[in-house]
C-alpha cells in the first residue's frame, strides 16, 4: 500500500451507554448534548440561551469535582483537573426515506433522491473518569488506601477493571442527567468512533494523508484504487470524479479568539461553532467534525492565575514602555479585560485550559482566511495525521499547536450542539413521526423534513397549514410538489375494504399497500395559470377546468354539497343567492323568501339551483295548491337569474340549469381544479354583482372540494387563498373550515401573498403550521400599513428584526446588471450564464412549537 495511506484505527472501545475504554486503559463517559433549539436558526436570544444552558449547567458542576488544596497553584493542581472532550459530528450519509412511509413511496423517493446526502448531526460530551470517590478531602492514609484499591483492581494485563470507575461513573451520569443530556445510542457511538465515513453503518477505513490535507473513502476497495491512482501520479483533486463517495478533508486547528470580556450578545461571531458546522449552501463552512479537548479549571483557580499573570505582564509592560518597546502592552490590556470578567460575581466561570480545538473541513484549504472562524487558524502542514488522531475518542495523541484558554461561556454560546430539524417526520425513526410528503432538507444541517396531513388529527393541534410568499416565489410549485406525493399515500385509517379505523394503522414495511389513496384537491383560481396539466397527468391525476363546456353547475351548492349535508346545502344556496341578488347586506326577509323557493325545488327532485328556482316559479305562476308555499319573490328574481345565467359563464358554474349535469366528484389521488381562462378572483373592494359572483365561485370550489374529501383524511390546497376572504361571508367560511377540519378529518392548506388579510380576519388560532417563502424587495404593505413580511412574522409570532424577516426581503439577484444570485434570498437561484438551477426554493417551516427553520425544497424537474 502507498506510503500516503494510513490506518485510521480507533483508540477506544464502546461498552454501552456511552462508557468507553481506551487503549491506554483510561475510562471515559460520553453523553449526547440536547439538539434543540438550534443556534444557526435561533429566532431570538432566548433560543440562544436555551441552547447554551446545558453546558452552562454541566461544566461548572464538573469543575466543582476538583479537590481544594490550599496554597496550590495551577501547575500543582493540573493533575486533579477533569479532562473533557466535546465532539460535534456532521457527517454526510446517503438519504434513506422514512420508515413511516409505505413501500411504494419509499421506493419512489429513493429513486428520485438517489444521489442526495443527509447529515448525521449530533454532539457528544465526554468526561474522563477517575477511580477516586469524589472531591472530598482525604488524609494521606486514605489516599494510600485508594491507590492500593486501584492496584488490586488491575487485571492480568495491568488494566484497571471497569468496576473501579463505577462510583465516578454514577456521579458524572447524574450531572449529565441534570443538564438534560441523554445516553447515546450504539449507532451514534459507532459514528463518533468513525465520523469521517460516508456510510450509515460506519466502520474503520484507512485514510490517505498528504502534505496539507487528507482523503477519506467509503470502503477498502476505494482506498486501494486511490493508492494505485496516486502512485501512478494522478492528481488527487480529480479523485472525486473517479469515486463520488470520497472527498478531500483538511484538519485545521483553531486558536485564540478575540475575547475581551464582552457580553456574548455583543460579540458578532459568538456562534462560531454553529457557523463552522452549518452547510455551505446555508452560509456555513460545512465542517464534518469539531473536536474540543482540554482540562476544566475551577473559576477560583482561574481568577488566582489571572491575578498572577496580570501582575507579571503589567510589570514587564511598564518596563518595556519605558524602554520604548510596546510588545506586552496589548497583552496587558487583554488581561485587564479578562480580569474584569473573572472578578465580577462570587462564582467566576470555570476555564477550559490547554485546550486543543480541531475542525475537519471537507475541502482542500489553502489559506486560513477560507475558514469561517473569527480567531487564529493553523492549517497544520505535515501534521494532518497528528491533528486527525487528536480528534479521535480515546486517542493517545495530543497535538496542540495553539492551546486556548476559554471561559465556559465561549463554549456554551458557540453553538457546538443544536440540530436544525423541522416537520412531522425528521427521518430518525421517532415514535412520534407521521407519514407525509418530503418537503426538502434543512438548509443548515441537511435533515429531511416531511409534512404530514395527519398531524392535527394525531396531535390535536390547529388544523390549517398556511403558505406565504410573493408572486414568483415558488408557492404553486412547492404546493404541487407536496400534493403529488400525498396523493400517492395510502389512507392509514382505512382498510382495503373501505372500513374506517379510529386510529392509524401503520403501513406494512415490505408489502405493497392495497388501501385507497387519500384524496388531494389543488384549487388554482388564477386565470391562465402556468400549465401543470402534464405534471398532474404524469402522476395519474385528474384535471377539472372550470372553463370547459361540461362545467355547467359543477359548483352549484345543490350538486357539490352531498345529500348527507342537506341543511348546509340549502343554507349555503340561500346565502349565495341572497348576496348576489340583494347585495352584500341582504335582508332577513329575502333570505326567508329564498329558503321557500329553493326548498320547494329540492323537495320536488331538483339537483341544481336553476332547476329548483324554475320549478318554484312555474308552480307559483300556475297558482296551484302549492303556490302559497312559495314566496312571491320568485316572480321577481327568476327572469333576472335566467338572463344572467345565459350571459355570464361564471354564474353558470354555481347556478346549474340542467338536471343530471356534471358534479364535482373527487376520487382518490390528485385532482387539479383549475380556473382555466376564467378570471374568478375579484377585486377586494369590488361591490358589484359580478364581484359577488366571482367570490362565490371561489368559495363554492373550496366548499365543494371540502365536502368531497370530508371524512376521507384528504387535503384541500387553495392557491391565492386571500380570494376566499373578501367579506364576512368568506371570513365565516374559512373560520368554519378552521374550526371543523380536525373533527372532519381533512387538512386545509391556504397559500397567499396577502398575509395581512388572514391576520386582519383573526384566523391565527386556526393556523398550526406554515411555510414562509420570499416576499421580495417591493413587499407592499397591507390595509394596516405593515408590510406582508411583517404580517408573516406577526402571524407566526416571530421577531420582526430577526433573520426570517430580513431574508424574506431579499430579491433573487444581488443586482440586475450582473444577475449574480443572492444566496441569502429565499427564491430559487439560477446560474446567470446557462440558466442551470443552483439552489432550490428556500421556505421557512413554521412549527407548532414556534420554531422557524429554513428548508431547501428540491422539487421534481417537471416543475422547474
Amino acid at each position: 500500500m502507498s506510503e500516503t495511506i494510513r490506518n485510521a484505527g480507533t483508540s477506544a472501545r464502546h461498552l454501552g451507554n456511552g462508557f468507553v475504554r481506551t487503549v491506554d486503559g483510561a475510562a471515559w463517559l460520553y453523553a449526547q448534548l440536547p439538539a434543540q433549539p438550534p443556534v444557526r436558526d435561533a429566532a431570538n436570544w432566548t433560543d440562544r440561551e436555551r441552547n447554551a444552558r446545558p453546558l452552562l449547567t454541566l461544566l461548572p458542576r464538573i469543575a466543582e469535582l476538583t479537590p481544594h488544596i490550599p496554597f496550590a497553584g495551577r501547575k500543582a493542581m493540573k493533575g486533579f483537573y477533569r479532562e473533557i472532550h466535546i465532539l460535534a459530528v456532521s457527517t454526510p450519509e446517503p438519504f434513506v426515506p422514512s420508515g413511516k412511509l409505505d413501500m411504494a413511496s419509499r421506493i419512489r423517493l429513493q429513486r428520485e433522491y438517489d444521489n442526495t446526502a443527509v447529515h448525521d448531526r449530533f454532539t457528544l460530551i465526554g468526561v474522563r473518569l477517575s477511580t477516586g470517590g469524589g472531591k472530598e478531602r482525604r488524609s494521606v492514609w486514605r489516599r494510600m488506601l485508594g491507590a492500593l484499591n486501584t492496584i488490586t483492581s488491575l487485571d492480568a494485563l495491568g488494566i484497571v477493571e471497569d468496576s473501579a470507575f463505577d462510583h465516578d461513573r454514577d456521579t458524572i451520569t447524574q450531572l449529565f442527567q441534570d443538564a438534560g443530556c441523554t445516553v447515546p445510542s450504539n449507532a451514534m457511538m459507532r459514528r463518533a468512533l468513525a465520523w469521517w465515513r460516508t456510510d450509515r453503518k460506519p466502520e474503520i477505513v484507512p485514510v490517505m494523508v498528504e502534505h496539507e490535507h487528507m482523503h477519506t473513502f467509503p470502503d477498502y476497495e476505494s482506498c486501494r484504487r486511490a493508492a494505485r491512482f496516486f502512485d501512478l501520479g494522478g492528481d488527487c483533486r480529480t479523485w472525486r470524479d473517479h469515486n463520488p463517495y470520497s472527498y478531500p478533508m483538511t484538519i485545521v486547528s483553531l486558536g485564540a479568539l478575540p475575547f475581551e470580556g464582552q457580553d456574548e450578545r455583543e460579540v458578532q461571531d459568538s456562534d462560531w461553532a454553529a457557523s463552522l458546522l452549518a452547510q455551505g449552501r446555508g452560509g456555513g463552512q460545512g465542517a464534518l467534525c469539531l473536536s474540543v479537548r482540554g482540562l476544566l479549571e475551577p473559576g477560583d483557580m482561574s481568577r488566582e492565575q489571572i491575578d498572577k499573570d496580570k501582575e507579571n505582564v503589567y510589570d514587564k509592560a511598564m518596563q518595556q514602555a519605558m524602554d520604548g518597546h510596546k510588545r506586552n502592552v496589548r497583552v496587558a490590556g487583554e488581561l485587564a479585560a479578562v480580569n474584569d470578567v473573572y472578578q465580577t460575581g462570587e462564582r467566576p466561570w470555570p476555564t477550559l485550559i490547554d485546550a486543543r480545538v480541531h475542525a475537519a473541513i471537507p475541502q482542500i484549504i489553502d489559506r486560513p482566511t477560507q475558514v469561517l472562524y473569527p480567531g487564529e487558524v493553523s492549517l497544520n502542514p505535515d501534521r494532518q495525521e497528528a491533528a486527525f488522531q487528536d480528534m479521535m475518542i480515546g486517542s493517545p495523541v495530543a497535538f496542540n499547536p495553539s492551546p486556548v484558554y476559554w471561559p465556559v461561556p465561549i463554549l456554551a454560546y458557540a453553538g457546538l450542539s443544536g440540530r436544525s430539524v423541522a416537520g412531522d417526520d425528521m427521518g430518525r425513526g421517532a415514535a412520534s413521526d407521521l407519514p407525509g410528503a418530503l418537503l426538502g432538507f434543512t438548509e443548515a444541517d441537511l435533515q429531511p423534513v416531511y409534512v404530514s396531513p395527519f398531524e392535527s388529527r394525531e396531535k390535536h393541534d390547529p388544523p390549517c397549514l398556511l403558505v406565504t410568499g410573493a408572486t414568483g416565489s415558488g408557492k404553486t410549485r412547492v404546493l404541487l410538489h407536496i400534493a403529488a406525493q400525498l396523493a400517492q399515500l395510502p389512507d392509514p385509517y382505512t382498510t382495503k375494504d373501505g372500513v374506517q379505523h379510529p386510529r392509524m394503522v401503520p403501513y406494512a414495511p415490505h408489502v405493497a399497500e392495497d388501501r385507497p389513496h387519500i384524496p388531494i384537491v389543488f384549487l388554482d383560481p388564477k386565470p391562465n395559470s402556468d400549465d401543470f396539466t402534464g405534471f398532474v397527468r404524469k402522476r395519474h391525476g385528474t384535471i377539472v377546468r372550470l372553463d370547459s363546456p361540461d362545467a355547467n353547475g359543477i359548483l352549484d351548492p345543490l350538486r357539490c354539497i352531498p345529500d348527507r349535508m342537506r341543511t348546509d346545502r340549502v343554507q349555503t344556496a340561500v346565502e349565495m343567492l341572497s348576496q348576489i341578488t340583494g347585495g352584500k347586506h341582504g335582508d332577513r326577509g329575502r333570505e326567508l323568501a329564498l329558503t321557500t323557493i329553493i326548498s320547494y325545488g329540492t323537495a320536488h327532485g331538483a339537483d341544481c339551483l336553476g332547476e329548483a328556482v324554475d320549478m318554484a316559479y312555474e308552480a307559483y305562476m300556475a297558482r296551484g295548491s302549492d303556490a302559497e308555499r312559495i314566496d312571491p319573490l320568485v316572480e321577481q328574481i327568476t327572469p333576472v337569474l335566467r338572463r344572467v345565467v345565459r350571459s355570464d359563464p361564471m354564474f353558470q358554474l354555481i347556478y346549474g340549469t340542467r338536471h343530471g349535469g356534471r358534479s364535482l366528484a373527487i376520487s382518490q389521488g390528485l385532482t387539479l381544479l383549475s380556473a382555466g381562462t376564467l378570471n374568478i378572483i375579484s377585486d377586494k373592494t369590488g361591490s358589484s354583482a359580478v364581484s359577488d359572483i366571482q367570490r362565490w365561485v371561489v368559495r363554492m370550489a373550496a366548499l365543494g372540494a371540502t365536502a368531497a374529501i370530508m371524512g376521507r383524511n384528504g387535503v384541500l390546497i387553495v392557491d391565492e387563498a386571500w380570494s376566499l376572504l373578501g367579506d364576512e361571508f368568506g371570513v365565516g367560511l374559512v373560520t368554519r373550515m378552521g374550526r371543523l377540519a380536525r373533527a372532519q378529518h381533512y387538512l386545509p392548506v391556504f397559500a397567499s401573498q396577502k398575509v395581512d388579510e388572514f391576520v386582519d380576519a383573526g384566523l391565527e388560532d386556526f393556523v398550526g403550521r406554515g411555510l414562509a417563502l420570499g416576499m421580495g424587495v417591493k413587499n407592499e404593505g397591507g390595509s394596516t400599513g405593515e408590510s406582508q413580511a411583517q404580517a408573516v412574522c406577526r402571524l407566526f409570532n416571530q421577531p420582526e428584526d430577526g433573520r426570517l424577516h430580513e431574508r424574506m426581503m431579499h430579491a433573487r439577484v444581488l443586482d440586475t446588471e450582473s444577475e449574480a444570485p443572492d444566496w441569502q434570498s429565499l427564491y430559487a437561484l439560477f446560474d446567470p450564464a446557462d440558466g442551470r438551477l443552483l439552489r432550490g426554493t428556500i421556505c421557512y417551516y413554521m412549527g407548532v412549537d414556534g420554531s422557524a427553520i429554513p428548508v431547501e425544497v428540491r422539487i421534481s424537474q417537471d416543475l422547474v
